[in-house]
């Protein structure tokens, strides 16, 4: 099973913080997809935090559950989760891009940004991971994702 907030790290560990958390906290708003909830997480499930999740749900007005989304979310949970360094990319995203997110919204076209995550970023992965071609799915978003964090100074 794997869990968008959570991860195994000798123990299980959350993504945003990168601590460990016990048993219990992991299976009630993980193991129960009760992110909702959840006191780290708490609205987490939409777009708040996400730059991929905003570029689809802001810009575009696409729901949170859309294909574009789903197939990102599959792409990380098998083949990212699976690669060397999967997980620690995963932790670096949770604890980045909550902060390149909040950045964004302070400008007056946060709007026009998120747009240009979704041709730029969102639209690209997605024509690679149809094409079977999931490094250069990595690749891209590795790049665009680096150039984002030197841009925005995370």
């Amino acid at each position: 099973m794997s869990c968008a907030f959570y991860y195994w790290n000798y123990g299980y560990a959350c993504r945003k913080t990168g601590k460990n958390v016990d048993e219990d906290t992991y299976g009630k708003y993980c193991r129960g997809y009760d992110y909702d909830d959840c006191p780290i997480f708490k609205g987490n499930s939409s777009s708040e935090g996400c730059f991929l999740t905003s570029a689809c749900t802001e810009a575009r007005n696409l729901p949170d559950d859309c294909r574009e989304l789903t197939t990102l979310r599959h792409f990380r949970d098998t083949y990212l989760k699976a690669r060397e360094n999967g997980e620690s990319d995963i932790a670096e995203y949770y604890a980045k891009a909550p902060l390149i997110v909040a950045k964004i919204k302070e400008q007056e076209n946060s709007k026009a940004i998120f747009e240009s995550f979704y041709t730029e970023l969102v639209e690209p992965c997605i024509k690679y991971i149809n094409a079977n071609e999931p490094e250069a799915a990595y690749r891209h978003y590795a790049d665009y994702f680096k150039m984002l964090k030197e841009k925005y100074g995370v």
